[in-house]
């Protein structure tokens, strides 16, 4: 009998989270799914730890491509109607995909959904919060362009999206954002939802693509890689939904100024704005580069 919700994971290396995180799958208060782990290529046990829950669960080995490639192997062999997304070191909560099925049966307009996710560390049980992520309010593409506010691990779309907009994208140049671009190129087409309350937890551990936002310099360079893609597949976009470029590219440079001052960075600091201002010298970005200095929250 076909599933409703197709629960994918890709993993690599991930031999000392994986269990855990298909563990939080398999407690879910909702029972109408499958789950598809992708080990891809791993050098660790993984291949091992995600064999240990069959048949409860579908394994799928491959050669190292990346995550974009791993996701797109499980998003090829799933059956569901709903396709969910979970990294190999992240956690769900118990009621996650209840709360996100019974949305997407009430509002048949809806077609990717997410929720806010909670930044923790610790292993076996142990969770510590740390911050809380994710931005639930009118999601937009318009908005995504601005920065991905939408937590991985918290993604559930139907099956028509990928139809529609075909699969992630497998350059290597957009490994670490291509959940961002494959988000924007989502939204696009189809309407986004918001669940304004905690779906998942987002473990923060030296290793994992993104991390805790400690590389700035990388993070910007790969949300602009994403962007240019997006622009590409839609270079009408800038007049379509009247965002100024050369405005953005400056303010997330501001961004990043700002990430690098809440370090005491000063000197990574004043680099940014430098660029921001290469971009543009509107009188707006001297502005966005005096409240960045000024204040302790910035955006």
């Amino acid at each position: 009998m076909k599933p409703k919700v197709s629960v994918i994971i890709p993993a690599y290396n991930a031999e000392k989270y994986l269990a855990e995180t298909v563990c939080s799958v398999l407690d879910q208060s909702y029972d109408d799914y499958e789950v598809i782990v992708v080990d891809d290529g791993s050098s660790d046990g993984t291949l091992g730890v995600a064999r240990s829950f069959e048949p409860r669960i579908r394994v799928l080995p491959k050669s190292n491509g990346g995550p974009a490639s791993a996701r797109n192997l499980a998003i090829r062999n799933s059956r569901g109607d709903y396709i969910a997304f979970l990294d190999s070191d992240d956690l769900w909560l118990k009621d996650k995909l209840e709360k996100q099925v019974a949305l997407l049966e009430k509002d048949p307009m809806a077609g990717l959904v997410y929720g806010e996710a909670l930044m923790f560390t610790g292993n076996n049980g142990e969770i510590k919060i740390r911050d809380r992520i994710g931005f639930t309010l009118e999601p937009s593409f318009r908005s995504l362009l601005f920065g991905d506010y939408i937590p991985n691990s918290t993604v559930i779309i139907r099956r028509c999206c990928t139809d529609k907009v075909g699969l992630l994208n497998e350059s290597r140049d957009l490994i670490g954002v291509e959940d961002y671009e494959y988000w924007m190129r989502v939204a696009k087409h189809f309407t986004m939802v918001g669940v304004p309350q905690p779906l998942a937890y987002y473990r923060i551990r030296e290793g994992n693509l993104m991390g805790d936002g400690s590389d700035i310099n990388k993070g910007l360079d790969l949300s602009i890689a994403a962007i240019r893609e997006i622009e590409r597949l839609y270079p009408d976009l800038w007049e379509e939904y009247q965002v100024n470029r050369k405005m953005l590219l400056a303010r997330l440079h501001v961004r990043a100024g700002f990430a690098w001052k809440r370090k005491g960075a000063w000197k990574q600091c004043a680099i940014k704005f430098r660029e921001a201002l290469s971009h543009s010298s509107n009188p707006r970005v001297f502005r966005w580069m005096a409240a960045a200095t000024l204040l302790k929250r910035w955006s």
